[in-house]
């Protein structure tokens, strides 16, 4: 397997269909297609392993990629702060590819042994129009739910602000003086 542009040394990519099949079958989004269709998708794609502690991807740098995870855990972090950790097969990371071609927002750093599936957004583009079809649908659908999962928890987060922010206008008796959050 010849690694594609952006490709750095310490990152190591699985040798042999079988194996890679298999860690692609792990992927929940990916377990109705059919060995062909897999077959197509590693067309643009590469499972690549990253040691606990390596960059996979760097906050203001250019990156054409999408990231699965098959196994194991990841640290994302924006100016230098953790805003999460990513451990579940099929997690994603790097999808705002799909609707912006700017630099990235975070940086992503293995925090165990990790496998992910890496999909070049540009190779996608080179695929016959009925593969580029089903291809864009399935990463559509995930990033539908991947934004459904994020506007959610930056809504609860929102909640908790502003109740925190209530209780301590409450408290500190500033409520009648700055008003209501």
């Amino acid at each position: 397997m010849v690694p594609f542009p952006g490709w750095r040394g310490g990152m190591q990519a699985l040798q042999g269909n079988g194996e890679i099949i298999k860690a692609l079958r792990k992927i929940p989004k990916l377990q109705a297609f059919d060995k062909k269709d897999l077959r197509k998708i590693l067309s643009c794609s590469q499972i690549l392993k990253y040691e606990p502690g390596e960059a996979i991807t760097r906050e203001e740098e250019p990156d054409h990629r999408i990231y699965f995870i098959v196994s194991g855990k990841v640290r994302v972090t924006r100016n230098g702060v953790e805003m999460k950790q990513l451990c579940r097969t099929g997690d994603v990371f790097g999808e705002m590819r799909l609707l912006s071609v700017s630099t990235r927002s975070s940086s992503v750093e293995a925090v165990d042994e990790t496998v992910c599936l890496v999909t070049d957004v540009p190779a996608m583009e080179k695929l016959r129009k009925e593969d580029r079809v089903a291809f864009a649908a399935i990463y559509y659908m995930v990033m539908a739910e991947v934004l459904a999962r994020r506007l959610k928890e930056t809504s609860d987060e929102l909640t908790r602000v502003r109740g925190e922010l209530q209780r301590l206008k409450s408290s500190t008796g500033l409520q009648d003086i700055v008003g209501s959050a």
